[in-house]
């Protein structure tokens, strides 16, 4: 008697589960890395309101006289991290965090200064929370006005480019966005410290270490987020707590003066790294080191 539960795979379909499966394996011993990215602005004002006298009622009935939407931002900050995670380390290799504002740099030259580090590792994937919304609208812009060469993670202008990552979209699916600053606090992870709608005005009022130290958060919050989500999510192998203090060694090392850092980012970072060590593993910050030069003491014998 035949078992009609018992079903037969087309030849096809397993190869095509193989080659999945193999792909997946791939995957996991390949090197990654991943450009976490945050920029403020401050707006052009008089630009904004030569379009508003010009345009007259149709300005302000379609968005409101005070909407000053993104072809009128610029950039007052930028600042970005590298994270390369490599097949058997625990923790990624780091470059950065790199801060710049508009005080001491143009906004040309902060443009630049990042597409070289999208371009110097074209192989890697730019993350953001939010960064489909107005970030690369007003890169893309930039670029233009400024004749620059867009990198290879701007140029597909699809919200779901695999150059790209938008926390925002990925970790929302189907539910309601929700701010950086909502996501982080519902997850314990130490956020913004200037309220968001208060940035542009320090940006206007010259409070540039605020102004930086808004920015740098941004981007740190972001990398935890990113951290916890691409693991999750299998696309990367670490370990998450030691992952984080390497982080926040790296913006300790940025930005040493830096109250967000010091004060808030550094020690949960140390808590959180207590905490995974009662679970038995504990973290030293040389072991990678430690490793590679036992790795090529092995090699020379």
């Amino acid at each position: 008697m035949t078992d009609t539960n018992i079903t037969f795979d087309h030849p096809l379909e397993r190869e095509a589960r193989l080659f999945a499966a193999h792909r997946n394996d791939v995957d996991k011993r390949a090197a990654r890395t991943y450009i976490v990215a945050d920029f403020e602005y401050i707006f052009d004002r008089d630009a904004h309101y030569a379009y508003t006298v010009r345009e007259g009622a149709n300005a302000h009935t379609a968005h409101g006289r005070d909407k000053v939407r993104w072809p009128f931002h610029h950039l007052s900050a930028a600042s970005w991290i590298t994270l390369r995670f490599l097949p058997g380390q625990d923790v990624p290799e780091i470059v950065g965090p790199v801060v710049l504002a508009r005080d001491v740099t143009d906004e040309r030259d902060m443009v630049v200064a990042f597409f070289d580090t999208l371009k110097d590792t074209a192989d890697s994937v730019l993350v953001t929370w939010g960064g489909e919304v107005r970030d690369f609208a007003v890169l893309r812009h930039l670029a233009c006005q400024y004749d620059l060469v867009l990198p290879i993670q701007l140029r597909e202008t699809s919200p779901h480019a695999r150059e790209r990552l938008d926390l925002c979209r990925s970790t929302v699916v189907q539910a309601e966005p929700v701010h950086l600053q909502e996501y982080a606090a519902a997850s314990s992870i130490p956020t913004k410290p200037s309220p968001s709608k208060e940035i542009g005005k320090l940006a206007e009022r010259g409070e540039w270490d605020k102004v930086r130290d808004h920015v740098a958060a941004d981007v740190l919050t972001t990398s935890v987020i990113a951290l916890r989500h691409l693991a999750s999510n299998g696309a990367i192998e670490c370990d998450r707590a030691a992952s984080v203090m390497a982080i926040a060694d790296a913006a300790i090392a940025s930005a040493p003066l830096s109250p967000f850092v010091t004060r808030d980012f550094k020690p949960w970072a140390n808590a959180r790294l207590r905490q995974a060590g009662l679970r038995g593993k504990v973290y030293r910050a040389d072991a990678p080191r430690v490793r590679r030069k036992k790795q090529e003491e092995d090699a020379m014998t």
